[in-house]
């Protein structure tokens, strides 16, 4: 299934408040000084995550999104070959920036570009600005033990469909597809648990994971799935904090 805003609710839950959104009077006030209204798609998602401590913490090595009195049109000093962008959402230690074109600011769901200091032409991230949304939030709550349960296996023997086959995870029902051109992630929900594969996309056949995160709302969901995997006599060593909850 996709990745959508409604499915990374989901995996929030109770644990998501009213409060972590962005109010209708702060977000009217970034519309006036921008000169025109937020895509709706983006309007809801700040009104509605915009603030919310497991999606943005400052961190400086992962995809974050901006906070809106941050989103910006660059000026004639951006590195970048075309300035015409609506820039959203970044990496901040190297330098990335993702933004929606200008001219498709009034598409339903717009298509997300990328740009780098050292490659200042824009590329195609994302065909739809929903499914980018959605993509990057599961996979911020997956990396940064962002949820209180965790377990990462660092790169390893193992290939994508040896910890897929251990898992029992089947595409159709339990991968949330990002759809990005990069194809460096592969996310999957099941049982509560979030299981994020962050792959090499410097290799043709991306199977064999750099690392393998799985995060949880509840401990005993984690538990029950490491010990079915722990089963497998060469399952992959792994750090976990459950041991010290």
């Amino acid at each position: 299934m996709k990745a959508t805003i409604e499915g990374l609710l989901h995996v929030l839950g109770e644990h998501h408040k009213e409060a972590h959104g962005i109010s209708e009077a702060d977000i009217q006030a970034k519309e006036q000084s921008l000169g025109f209204p937020l895509l709706t798609v983006l309007r809801e998602y700040y009104k509605i995550l915009g603030q919310s401590p497991y999606i943005t913490q400052g961190c400086n090595n992962q995809y974050e999104p901006l906070p809106l009195q941050d989103v910006f049109i660059p000026d004639d000093t951006f590195f970048t070959t075309d300035k015409a962008f609506l820039i959203f959402y970044q990496v901040e230690e190297s330098v990335i920036y993702c933004g929606i074109r200008i001219q498709d600011l009034e598409q339903e769901d717009p298509p997300v570009y990328l740009c780098a200091w050292n490659s200042p032409d824009w590329q195609l991230e994302n065909r739809s600005l929903q499914r980018f949304l959605a993509g990057k939030g599961l996979v911020q709550l997956g990396v940064e033990d962002r949820l209180p349960y965790w377990a990462i296996f660092d790169e390893s023997m193992w290939s994508l469909p040896d910890y897929r086959g251990c898992m029992r995870l089947e595409e159709a029902e339990h991968e949330m597809e990002e759809g990005s051109e990069l194809n460096a992630w592969k996310i999957y929900l099941k049982d509560d648990v979030l299981i994020v594969f962050e792959l090499d996309v410097s290799e043709e056949e991306a199977d064999d994971p750099l690392a393998v995160y799985l995060a949880s709302f509840e401990q005993t969901s984690l538990e029950k799935l490491l010990s079915e995997m722990g089963k497998a006599a060469d399952l992959p060593a792994f750090r976990t904090n459950l041991s010290a909850q």
